[in-house]
This record gives structure tokens, C-alpha cells and sequence, in this order.
């Protein structure tokens, strides 16, 4: 059986390793686009924002139609293969999600938009990983509680207007019932934690699955040691890398625990990286807005005394040595790699475009010459943009009403 805890350590080092010996310079071989190539993507993107747009100011929205144009603009025009097209869109993927919300809405009736939507950002994880190790695509009791614990526990830690001394209190008491303790509740969202923490217990009896129930007070020690970043407290960049990769690694093998049961040494090793570095990345995204509540990341921390330019492109060095993990691990899967490097195409613009204020405007010149868009292009369609989100919402509108009105005829049938 596997010592998490030297397999951590050993994981971490050769992390943070990574991550110091990378280098800080814009990388060399990304490809640079003329005016008219820009100009051809910008007429491509137009065409499928308008089409967006349209469906986004309609009642009804065509569910049928909006996937397949999407997809057809993914494989005509972003030229993503089927292998990883499936993986996006697969009937199974949309099923499962909308499995997943009713199931969430049958679990607690309250739930807003934003609570569904930051318990799926990881049930679409787990999704993700059921498919790369072979099995069904599919929300399960663990996942579904798993995933729901986000909104709970990770809002309540970090959280400005609870107190430091509330937030141990809690995590001293989450941790007993983690560890099978029955454990009293001191308000209602914290009893609807403790029942989730059941729902895994019914799929993973302890005495059999040891190691699933250990992941979970892994990762609750992970969250339990960032409250350390809303301190102001004077922290290293290494420190408070290391907390962001624990935290990050921790939860994405928890997840890999609730799928499997089991891990072997290979798959602990990728899933550490992969979680580490998807926790980089949204440290890296949110480090202005964790600025502002009070969260000090390594990212975040910096932005009082300099842009991130060389930590942009660090993380971008990063990512490439995260994919070799995955090359080593998973040689075949070829769909998921090109996912992930897609991703690193992604980082800059996205970066840049999304949080000007954090880089140089030498830097942002920089990314610009690399991008298949004007910048001035994406400012100036931000709104059409933001349809997408807004298409999110009407569909999960849609779908709530759905699941409130099944489960109120069910109901009146009993």
C-alpha cells in the first residue's frame, strides 16, 4: 500500500524543482500571426459570436443546434480533433452534467447558479478522468458529494467574514467527522457537509477503502493549511507556492480515490501534478481578485511591487513539464495531451486579455504579436463573449425549473 505521505514529499520536491528551474523568458517557438491571418480569425470568430448571440436573446433555446455549431466551429475552424471533440462533447459528458445538477438540486434545493457552477468546474474533472481511466462517464453518490463540498467548506474558508478563530473551530470539527467521529453540527450548512462526507461513506465503506477516506483528510488538511494565506502573516513565494500546489494536488487525487478506490504509483503521480498545476493556473487568473479579498498567493503577493511577465511565463514552462508527466504516464492518450497543450496556447492571451493590469505593456505587445486576435478585437467583442455565460445560466435556468417541477409532481405522488 502506498505511504501518501513520502509519496507527497517526494511529488512536492520534485515540483517545486520544476518550478524553480524554469525558465522566466517568453518562450521561443510560439508561432507569431500577421495582420491577415488575424484579420481571417477575427471574420471566423465574428461569425460564430453573432450566431451565439442570436440564440442567447431567444426564449427557447435550440440545445441541439447550439452544440452542434460549436462543435463545428471547434473542429472547422480551431481544427480540434474528433478524439478530443468527444472528449468536450460527448452525449455522455452532457447527460452526466445534467444528471449531476438535478442530483445536486434533489441534495439541497437552495442551491444558486454560482454554488452549481464552481461543484461542477470540478465534477467536469472528475468526467474528464473517469474517461481517461475507462470508466463510465457518470455522476456517482461520492462524486456528487465530493464535488458539493466546494461550495461549503472552500466559501467558508475563505471567507473574510468568518473569523480565523471560527474557521479552526470548524476544521477542527470537519476533521473528526472525516475521520468517522460523529460529530454535532453548529448551523445548517454544516450539516449538509457532514451529510455529504455520509454519501461517501455509503459507496466507500472505510474498513475496505482506506485510502479513499485518507485523501479526504488530505486535502481537508490542504484547505485547513491555505487559511494560512489569508493571514497577514509574512510568507515566502515558496511557501505559498507549496500550500497552492498541496491544496491543488490533494483534491484532483481525491477525486481519482472516488473514481477508482484505488491508485497506483503512476496515477497518484500524475494526478499530483495535474491538480497542482490547474491550481497554479487559477491562482495565476484570480491574482487580482485575491488581492482584493485578501488571499496572498504567490501570485497575488507580487502584484503590490511588479507585473507578472516572468511568473506568466514560468507557469507556461511549467505546463510543459506537466504534460511530459502526462506523455510518460499516459503515452496513448493522445486526445488528453492535445487538450492540455492546447491549454498552454491559451495561457497568454487569455491572461493577458483578461487581467491587463497585471503585465507590462511591453509584455502585452509581446503576447499580442503571438495571438491569432487583435486584442483590440476581444475588447471590443467582450460583450458578445460574455453570451456564453449567459447561455450557461438559461440553459441551467431551464433545467432547474425542470428538476422543481419533477420533483414537486413526485411529491404530490407520495
Amino acid at each position: 500500500m502506498i505511504d501518501h505521505t513520502k509519496a507527497y514529499n517526494k511529488f512536492l520536491n520534485q515540483f517545486l524543482n520544476k518550478w524553480l528551474n524554469c525558465s522566466e523568458e517568453f518562450p521561443a517557438n510560439k508561432p507569431k500571426f500577421s495582420f491577415i491571418e488575424k484579420y481571417i480569425w477575427e471574420l471566423k470568430c465574428e461569425r460564430f459570436l453573432s450566431f451565439v448571440k442570436s440564440n442567447s436573446e431567444k426564449d427557447n433555446l435550440e440545445s441541439e443546434l447550439l452544440f452542434k455549431k460549436c462543435k463545428s466551429f471547434f473542429k472547422e475552424e480551431l481544427s480540434y480533433s474528433n478524439d478530443q471533440l468527444q472528449l468536450i462533447f460527448s452525449d455522455d459528458m452532457i447527460h452526466a452534467t445534467k444528471d449531476f445538477i438535478q442530483k445536486a438540486l434533489q441534495f439541497d434545493s437552495k442551491l444558486g447558479n454560482e454554488e452549481l457552477f464552481q461543484a461542477l468546474r470540478n465534477q467536469w474533472i472528475v468526467f474528464g478522468l473517469q474517461s481517461l481511466f475507462g470508466y463510465p462517464v457518470q455522476t456517482t453518490s461520492s462524486t456528487l458529494a465530493y464535488s458539493l463540498l466546494y461550495p461549503y467548506t472552500d466559501n467558508f474558508i475563505d471567507s473574510r467574514r468568518i473569523s480565523h478563530h471560527d474557521k479552526i473551530e470548524f476544521s477542527e470539527r470537519f476533521e473528526l467527522r472525516l475521520k468517522g467521529e460523529e460529530v454535532i453540527a453548529k448551523s445548517e450548512a454544516e450539516e449538509k457537509i457532514y451529510q455529504l462526507v455520509g454519501m461517501i461513506e455509503d459507496d466507500y465503506d472505510r474498513n475496505n477503502y482506506p485510502k479513499v477516506h485518507e485523501s479526504l483528510l488530505d486535502i481537508h488538511h490542504a484547505q485547513t493549511r491555505s487559511i494560512a494565506l489569508t493571514k497577514k502573516t509574512l510568507m515566502s513565494d515558496i511557501e505559498c507556492f507549496e500550500i497552492a500546489v498541496t491544496k491543488g494536488a490533494t483534491s484532483v487525487i481525491a477525486d481519482g480515490y472516488l473514481i477508482a478506490g484505488e491508485l497506483s504509483y503512476d496515477q497518484l503521480h500524475f494526478l499530483y501534478e495535474y491538480g497542482a498545476y490547474l491550481q497554479i493556473l487559477d491562482d495565476l487568473q484570480d491574482a487580482r481578485d485575491d488581492l482584493y479579498e485578501g488571499v496572498f498567493t504567490c501570485f497575488s503577493k507580487n502584484l503590490h511591487s511588479q507585473y507578472l511577465d516572468r511568473m506568466l511565463c514560468k507557469t507556461y514552462h511549467l505546463g510543459k513539464e506537466v504534460l511530459a508527466t502526462v506523455k510518460k504516464v499516459y503515452p496513448n492518450e493522445i486526445a488528453f495531451q492535445g487538450l492540455i497543450k492546447r491549454s498552454f496556447g491559451l495561457l497568454f492571451g487569455s491572461s493577458v486579455v483578461t487581467n491587463p493590469k497585471d503585465f507590462s505593456p511591453e509584455f502585452i505587445q509581446q503576447c499580442e504579436r503571438h495571438s491569432p486576435f487583435r486584442f483590440s478585437f476581444v475588447d471590443k467583442h467582450k460583450a458578445e463573449l460574455s453570451n456564453f455565460s449567459l447561455l450557461f445560466e438559461k440553459k441551467l435556468e431551464e433545467f432547474k425549473k425542470e428538476v422543481f417541477c419533477s420533483l414537486k409532481l413526485n411529491s404530490n405522488m407520495d
